[in-house]
């Protein structure tokens, strides 16, 4: 009979261990920090000179945080290891264009912006409509998507480049005629070589591309969606993401 008594107060103490246990894994688990994937390219992600991240996308990221009141760990990351950490969870969400094949990595959660694809040329190379571009050689970045009337042309004279630094100073050199690109992208690249942008033709607006919160399908915060879905839609009512975006672009280029 003691014996009896003895194991049943011993499973009885097991099975409470493992009930604390398991309220502590899972309290553990409602509280994880949301982590942020931000693929490391200037203006939208990238460190200062202080070695601090900075950004559009950081920013955007902040506001975020602070309308949820949490903690957003941001992880600065080349864009193929972002979309890595996102399909194994390793992130929560990231900010970038909606494609066919970003809706392969993340679910797309909310559009924050639209972002204007632009082509710039030297001044006394008007470009005033779509068939003007088939007369240019016009700098590309290697392995960028911008408007797919544009990326699936064949008659366009593309020249691949490594960059977006290249491609600005393949134009200052006279080398190609035009550069594509997002107009924060282009903007930020010009200011960083010196390059006076009125020396520059009136910008060519191609497109637009939509920016969206993309959430990974892995995340451990799956019920935070909502909070981060209504703080973004917030956020833009209010002008906040407008405000840091417009910081970023230069009033001539401000284009609506």
């Amino acid at each position: 009979m003691i014996n009896s008594s003895l194991m049943k107060i011993k499973i009885l103490t097991l099975l409470s261990y493992i009930l604390i246990g398991g309220l502590q894994y899972s309290s553990f688990a409602q509280s994880r920090i949301l982590t942020a994937s931000v693929f490391d390219i200037a203006p939208w992600g990238y460190k200062d000179d202080q070695g601090k991240i900075t950004g559009i996308e950081y920013e955007i990221i902040q506001a975020i945080s602070k309308e949820i009141k949490e903690e957003i760990k941001i992880n600065l990351v080349p864009y193929n290891r972002m979309i890595y950490q996102l399909k194994n969870g390793n992130a929560d969400f990231g900010i970038f264009f909606r494609s066919k094949k970003s809706e392969t990595s993340a679910e797309p959660l909310i559009k924050w912006g639209e972002l204007d694809i632009i082509i710039i040329s030297k001044k006394g190379t008007q470009i005033k409509d779509y068939k003007d571009i088939k007369k240019l050689k016009i700098a590309v970045r290697l392995g960028g998507l911008f408007d797919k009337k544009f990326d699936n042309d064949k008659t366009i004279f593309k020249v691949s480049q490594r960059d977006y630094a290249e491609s600005i100073s393949k134009l200052t050199e006279g080398k190609v005629d035009a550069v594509i690109g997002t107009a924060a992208t282009l903007f930020y690249e010009l200011k960083k070589q010196k390059v006076d942008i009125n020396s520059l033709s009136t910008p060519f607006y191609l497109s637009k591309k939509e920016d969206w919160l993309h959430f990974s399908r892995l995340s451990k915060n799956k019920h935070k969606k909502e909070k981060l879905k209504n703080a973004v839609t917030k956020l833009i009512k209010d002008g906040t993401f407008n405000k840091i975006f417009m910081k970023y672009l230069p009033k001539k280029w401000q284009h609506h």
